[in-house]
C-alpha cells in the first residue's frame, strides 16, 4: 500500500523526489488527501516529505 500511496502524493504534488522537503501548500494538499482518505492527519510539525508522510499513513493505517 505504501508504493501506491507514495505514487499518488507523488503525483498530487508533481515531485519525483520522495525525500524532498515539502513547501507549505504541497503540505497542506497532502493532508487535505490523507485526511479526505480517512487516515486523519497528524499534529503541527509532522512528516516533512512525501516519503515520511506514507511512512505515516501506514503506521495509521496498521494502528487502525
Amino acid at each position: 500500500m505504501s508504493d501506491d500511496l507514495r505514487a499518488r502524493l507523488s503525483d498530487l504534488v508533481q515531485e519525483n523526489d520522495p525525500h524532498r522537503p515539502l513547501d507549505s501548500l504541497e503540505s497542506v494538499v497532502v493532508r487535505a488527501y490523507l485526511t479526505d482518505q480517512g487516515y486523519g492527519a497528524p499534529a503541527e510539525g509532522g512528516p516533512r516529505n512525501i516519503e515520511e508522510w506514507a511512512a505515516w499513513a501506514d503506521r495509521r493505517s496498521s494502528v487502525s
